[in-house]
């Protein structure tokens, strides 16, 4: 059985960016995907030209039940870094509404921008490839694969939600979350509050948003 530091599940942005930072440190990556090609939902993002962060990126924008919970995170890597990144593999990006920065061009160079970093911190890929099953022992974790098993000391789950199966989203993330006893909240069609904002006015937006939940 072969055995890496860090096994990523997951090869969107997140799993990516994630295997990018293990590996430039030194730590032998393995990113797992189950499609055949890393990054797709990056493609359809910002209307095929990403919208691949904020200028105004803070912890009062992001809602947990600990609202504490993101602030080390953004400390530690803040979106004028992310930009830095964008800038030094030459993208050319502008600002919209809000803050908001996509791409002159194409979302495309996020996904190369994405895997040139894993390539550089020499991270292995393995696309195509669906995980069967998770367990956990003394050493790490042991992972059935659709062809081989593997092993690892630390695991990343980053296999994102139930949007858009057609683009090989699962509810993989939740099982095993709940398999290693993680609370997971009720997932919710987010479709449903763009619908309603068009709607609505900004006073009552989230009352009519909670009223389109199932």
């Amino acid at each position: 059985m072969e055995r890496f530091d860090a096994i990523i599940i997951g090869a969107g942005a997140a799993g990516m960016f994630c295997s990018a930072l293990a590996g430039q440190a030194g730590r032998r990556v393995l990113l797992i995907d189950n499609g055949k090609k890393p990054g797709r939902k990056i493609l359809m993002s910002g209307g095929g030209r990403c919208n691949f962060t904020n200028l105004y990126v803070e912890p009062g924008a992001y809602l947990s039940q600990n609202p504490h919970f993101c602030k080390s995170a953004l400390a530690r890597f803040t979106q004028w870094d992310f930009i830095d990144l964008v800038n030094k593999h030459g993208i050319a990006w502008h600002e919209k509404t809000l803050g908001q920065l996509f791409c002159d061009d194409s979302a495309q160079q996020i996904v190369d921008m994405l895997v040139d970093e894993c390539e550089k911190g020499n991270v292995a890929f393995r696309l195509r490839s669906e995980v069967l099953s998770v367990a956990k022992d003394d050493t790490g974790f042991t992972l059935e694969l659709n062809g081989m098993t593997v092993g690892c000391e630390k695991l990343v789950i980053a296999t994102g939600g139930l949007s858009m199966p057609g683009l090989g989203a699962s509810p993989f993330g939740y099982k095993i979350a709940e398999q290693f006893g993680s609370t997971c909240c009720r997932p919710v069609r987010v479709w449903c509050h763009s619908l309603c904002i068009n709607r609505c006015s900004r006073s009552y937006r989230c009352w009519r948003a909670w009223r389109c939940l199932p």
